[in-house]
């Protein structure tokens, strides 16, 4: 869970996410704020952009004496499967579009500065680099679709694993 939310959000939201797992229970913005010295402005955007991608969640009530709401967060433990799920499918999806791209077209790559150019974009440019003039030679791309086509069972397997364990389980 914690990698998950440094890959989306970064290291800093990783250390709110730990200590709210570690607290284990429902807190006000402005307690984590105390806990953790931080600005409750700076812990609130926090929150927010946590809960944004479904890793914690909140409930609100209202205060009987300022009328103002308390926000009572906590993390989405029971959800956080569905989330890694949906991520991986979304990464299957990206994996699938470029193992398309490769197989439907012919590159041509600069044998100084290594850059890539579809057949379309070489014959344009009279298979030469636009960058520094050079030479294009052929680029087989043969390898990197057997890496993709690798990565795509493997991940559709893990995917259709899970989603098989989480049928069972509901």
């Amino acid at each position: 869970m914690l990698n998950l939310a440094k890959s989306l959000l970064g290291e800093e939201y990783t250390e709110l996410l730990e200590f709210l797992l570690n607290k284990k229970t429902e807190m006000t913005d402005d307690e984590i704020a105390n806990e953790l010295g931080i600005k409750v402005n700076e812990i609130r955007k926090k929150l927010y952009a946590l809960a944004d991608q479904g890793l914690v969640s909140y409930r609100k009530s209202r205060d009987k004496d300022t009328g103002w709401y308390i926000y009572y967060w906590k993390v989405n433990t029971e959800q956080i499967n569905e989330i890694l799920l949906n991520r991986k499918r979304e990464i299957l999806e990206k994996l699938k579009a470029r193992l398309e791209y490769e197989s439907n077209n012919e590159f041509y790559m600069c044998p100084e500065d290594k850059g890539k150019y579809t057949f379309d974009e070489a014959f344009e440019n009279e298979f030469k680099c636009p960058k520094c003039g050079s030479q294009l030679i052929y680029y087989d791309s043969s390898k990197v679709r057997q890496v993709l086509e690798k990565k795509i069972n493997e991940l559709q397997e893990e995917i259709d694993k899970e989603t098989k364990l989480g049928a069972k389980s509901s």
